[in-house]
C-alpha cells in the first residue's frame, strides 16, 4: 500500500467534510460541496494538472471556472447556467478558505478572484388560477386526492421549502396553534402557521392516512406513498403529474414559495414578518422572491396611496 499524500485534494476534501459535520451542516449541504470539489479534481486529472494543494494556483482555478462557463449542457446543448457555475465557485472558495484557516496553505488562490457574473433571471410566480386548477385536479375522497390536496395547500399557505415539507412527522403538527414545526436551512427549527382550509385538508388526510397499509408500526412520516414515506423527489413528481393533468406547463415546490412571498407583500404583509415566516436571515431574499411581479405590487401600492389625488 502506497504512502498517503495528506496534501492531496482527494484527502483534504474528506477533512473538509469532517469540519462541516462538526459545524452541524446538513448532509445535503456537505454532499453538494463534495460533488463540486470532485468536479474540480476530475478536471485537474483530465488536464494533467497537479492535485496537491500547495501546487494548485489561481490560474488552475480560473481555467476550471472558464471551462464550466464554456461547457455545453449535455441535455440542451446550451452553455451551463451562470448560477450553476457560481455554485461551483462558492463551494471551492469555501474549501480553500478552510485550507488557509487550517494553515495547510499560506495564502488563498481565490484572493482577488471575482465571482462570475450571472444575468438576472426572474422566476415567474404562478397565477392564482393555476394553483386553483391544481387543487381542482385533486378533488376526490380517495387517499391520493386527500394527500395531494393537503400537500399543495400546505405549500401555498406556508411557503415552506420542499425539504421542509417532505420532512414533516406526525408529531410536528400542532392543531391547537394550527402550525407545523419544520427544520430549515442550517438545521434551524421554524414554526409555520397555516389557515383553516389547510387545517381541514390536513385533518381529512390524517383520517385517510390512519387506514393506509404503510401507516402501521408507528410510521412517523406525515406523507405516505405506495412504497412508504414520500421523498422530496416523490412530491415533485406528484406536482408534475397534477400540473400536466391541469394543463399547467411546469410547477415545482419552490414556485409556491415565490407565490407565498409575492402574495404576502401584495396584501400588505410586513417584510420582517415574511423573513420570519420564510426562515430568511438575509434581506436580499426579499428582493429575490416574487421579483417578477414586484412591478405589479408597486402599481397596486400607488393606486392605494392616491398621492396625486391628495393635492
Amino acid at each position: 500500500m502506497g504512502m498517503i499524500d495528506l496534501d492531496d485534494l482527494r484527502e483534504l476534501k474528506n477533512d473538509f467534510a469532517t469540519e462541516l459535520r462538526r459545524k452541524n451542516r446538513s448532509k445535503q449541504t456537505i454532499d453538494g460541496y463534495l460533488v463540486r470539489i470532485d468536479y474540480f479534481i476530475d478536471y485537474l486529472i483530465e488536464n494533467q494538472l497537479p492535485t496537491t494543494v500547495p501546487e494548485v494556483t489561481r490560474d488552475h482555478l480560473g481555467s476550471f471556472i472558464e471551462h464550466l462557463l464554456t461547457r455545453p449542457n449535455k441535455r440542451t446543448g446550451e452553455p451551463l447556467a451562470a448560477e450553476y457555475v457560481r455554485g461551483h465557485y462558492r463551494s471551492l472558495q469555501q474549501f480553500f478558505k478552510y485550507l488557509v484557516a487550517e494553515e495547510i496553505i499560506p495564502t488563498n488562490p481565490f484572493d482577488k478572484m471575482t465571482l462570475p457574473d450571472a444575468p438576472e433571471k426572474l422566476v415567474t410566480v404562478p397565477a392564482d388560477d393555476q394553483i386553483r386548477a391544481l387543487l381542482t385536479q385533486c378533488e376526490g375522497t380517495d387517499f391520493e386526492s386527500l394527500r395531494d390536496t393537503a400537500i399543495i395547500r400546505l405549500f401555498a399557505d406556508t411557503g415552506g421549502r420542499a425539504g421542509e415539507v417532505e420532512g414533516i412527522d406526525l408529531d410536528h403538527l400542532d392543531f391547537e396553534e394550527d402550525s407545523v414545526l419544520v427544520t430549515g436551512k442550517g438545521r434551524r427549527p421554524r414554526s409555520m402557521p397555516f389557515g383553516d382550509k389547510t387545517r381541514t385538508a390536513l385533518r381529512k388526510y390524517l383520517r385517510a392516512r390512519a387506514k393506509h397499509p404503510k401507516a402501521k408500526n408507528d410510521e412517523p412520516s406525515l406523507w405516505l406513498g405506495r412504497q412508504g414515506p414520500m421523498t422530496a423527489h416523490g412530491i415533485r413528481q406528484m406536482l408534475e403529474r397534477r400540473a400536466a393533468a391541469a394543463g399547467i406547463d411546469h410547477i415545482h415546490p419552490h414556485l409556491f414559495r415565490h407565490w407565498f412571498a409575492h402574495n404576502w407583500l401584495a396584501n400588505g404583509g410586513q417584510e420582517q414578518d415574511l423573513m420570519m415566516l420564510a426562515g430568511w436571515r438575509s434581506r436580499q431574499m426579499l428582493a429575490r422572491y416574487g421579483k417578477s411581479v414586484a412591478d405589479e405590487r408597486a402599481k397596486a401600492a400607488h393606486r392605494r396611496a392616491r398621492l396625486g389625488d391628495k393635492l
